[in-house]
Order: structure tokens, then sequence, then C-alpha cells
């Protein structure tokens, strides 16, 4: 599995998710471009990729999913922007560790909590993932 078939699976999930509204995935540069103010929210934005190391016949990268939802001027709704964007990065962990079409293994995750960090009008969780998928060569290189 490539890095462009993992975010494929993770843009599918997210799209069939009942909460998500708008998934994507680019360098964290481009998320205030992505997630604007009028946008519906929450959205799951993938900074892909965060590192990646090569190894012998597998690819390990550490990504990092974030979940955001907008605050109102009174911040009234922040803890259940909290608890709906840990649930929804939560579904996405549960899903590469239990479903049965990813040949994905992930090997670390930890969420932290996101206040205005990035966004002033945004909060949620950042979930960050290393992953391992299987790599494979579109060519017969010569061994020898």
């Amino acid at each position: 599995m490539t890095l462009f078939e993992v975010i494929k699976r993770l843009e599918t999930f997210c799209n069939s998710h009942l909460q998500v509204q708008k998934f994507g995935a680019d360098f964290l540069e481009q998320l205030p471009n992505f997630a604007t103010q009028d946008e519906k929210y929450p959205i799951v934005f993938v900074n892909i990729p965060n590192s990646a190391t090569v190894g012998e016949n597998l690819n390990t990268y550490s990504i990092d999913i974030y979940c955001l939802d907008i605050i109102q001027k009174d911040r009234d709704n922040i803890i259940t922007i909290l608890s709906d964007t840990q649930l929804i990065l939560n579904d996405i962990y549960l899903d590469l560790q239990t479903g049965t079409d990813w040949t994905i293994d992930v090997t670390a995750a930890s969420m932290t909590p996101l206040n205005n960090d990035l966004l002033d009008y945004a909060a949620g969780f950042v979930m960050t993932l290393d992953i391992e998928v299987e790599t494979y060569c579109v060519t017969d290189l010569p061994i020898e």
C-alpha cells in the first residue's frame, strides 16, 4: 500500500462518516486555506507526510490528523467540540486497527487538544499516528 492509497482510504472513511463535513490532505501550511470560517464543520485535515522512514519491505510514516470544529463567540460549545472531535479521531483510529481491508500497522498513536492554535476560530484535537505500510516496486530491479 502506498501513501496515496492510505490518504484515499482515509478520505473514503471520512466521506462516509456521519459527522465529518469536509476532508483534506496537504502540507500543514495549507490548513488556513482549507478551513475557512464559512466551511461546514467538523473537518478532518491530514498533514502528510509529517515524516517518513524507509526500511526493507516497508515504509513508516508519521502523520498528523487534525479534526477541528468552529468555536462560538461565547465559547459555549468548547466541551462539545473537544468531545466530538476526539470521538471522530477515535473512530478513525479504531478503523485503522480493526478494518479488514487495511494493510496498515499502527505502531504508535497519541492525541493532543488544540485551542485556537492554528486557526483563531477553531478548536479540536490532532492525532499523531506512526504507521507502517507494505512497500512494493513497480519495476523489476536487478538484485545483483
